[in-house]
């Protein structure tokens, strides 16, 4: 027979955790999940059939499972089907999205990072700049894989890239207050923009609906201009595409109505995904 320091020791789990799963009080802090070889007030000992399910009960706990989850865990894995195998699965989901989750602000962090290190007047520009590339980079990847591989070429995907970088570097330059940036892909973005933010204007002016032949045409420009020159259809309607994708991702709507104006971002958002043959889900 163990005594719980015992199997404190050997296990790894606290004194804490083994009251609380061997305490039949459940209204309290107790589970009520394991009765001990020997239970009585103030004196417990423990057999090798608790050694056993208190080593399963620590495996189960480094593998992300909670106090409140371990019972019906334990017993999954006894029954004589998948139950065991499903449990395993269901965590292993949980885990996934939270690990995504934590990958998600550590990218964040590394480029809140590098604009710590830009001019103090120039930070939230810096910062705004790599979550803006980093977004319009997501927008071509989701593009592409919307297009059928067979039908865009690994070309047409760079020069949508390169277009979508240019109207990124094109938007920074408008809110910094400076003249036309240096040219990322050659396609003449920059001088469009003050245009384009006229016309958005006018639309909302003239309350036009996204899906009018007004507003589709602002888009398909907006799509040839960032597909560049002599772009085939395939490279359009890619570039289309990843301008929808890149209007829905909520955070770009404040550069994007600083530019534009206000009400442009739902405006060429619902614009966009309509061009591109997306429902307002996508």
């Amino acid at each position: 027979m163990w005594k719980r320091s015992d199997v404190e020791r050997l296990t790894g789990l606290t004194r804490h955790m083994i009251q609380d799963l061997c305490n039949p009080n459940t209204s309290g802090d107790g589970l009520g999940f394991w009765e001990p070889a020997i239970s009585k007030p103030g004196y417990s000992r423990f057999d090798e059939g608790d050694l056993l399910a208190f080593y399963l009960v620590r495996q189960l706990m480094k593998a992300g499972f909670t106090l409140k989850e371990i019972e019906s865990a334990v017993f999954d894995l006894m029954e004589d089907d998948d139950s065991f195998e499903r449990a395993l699965r269901r965590k292993a989901t949980v885990l996934h999205r939270r690990r995504a989750e934590l990958d998600s602000k550590l990218s964040v962090l590394e480029y809140l990072e590098v604009a710590a290190t830009a001019a103090t007047d120039d930070r939230l520009y810096a910062v705004m700049e790599v979550a803006l590339t980093q977004s319009a980079e997501r927008a071509v990847r989701a593009a592409t894989a919307a297009v059928r591989a067979a039908e865009a070429a690994e070309a047409d995907e760079g020069s949508v890239r390169c277009g979508m970088r240019e109207l990124v570097a094109a938007v920074l330059s408008v809110l910094r207050g400076e003249g036309a940036p240096a040219e990322v892909g050659g396609r003449g973005i920059a001088p469009l923009v003050a245009g384009w933010a006229r016309a958005v204007a006018d639309l909302l002016a003239d309350d036009a609906a996204p899906a009018t032949a007004s507003a589709q045409r602002l888009i398909r420009e907006m799509a040839h201009a960032v597909a560049g020159e002599g772009a085939s259809d395939v490279r359009d309607a890619l570039a289309a595409q990843s301008l929808a994708a890149f209007l829905s991702e909520s955070e770009n709507g404040v550069p994007v109505e600083l530019v534009f104006g206000e009400g442009s971002f739902a405006f060429l958002g619902q614009a966009a995904r309509a061009c591109a043959g997306m429902s307002e889900n996508e």
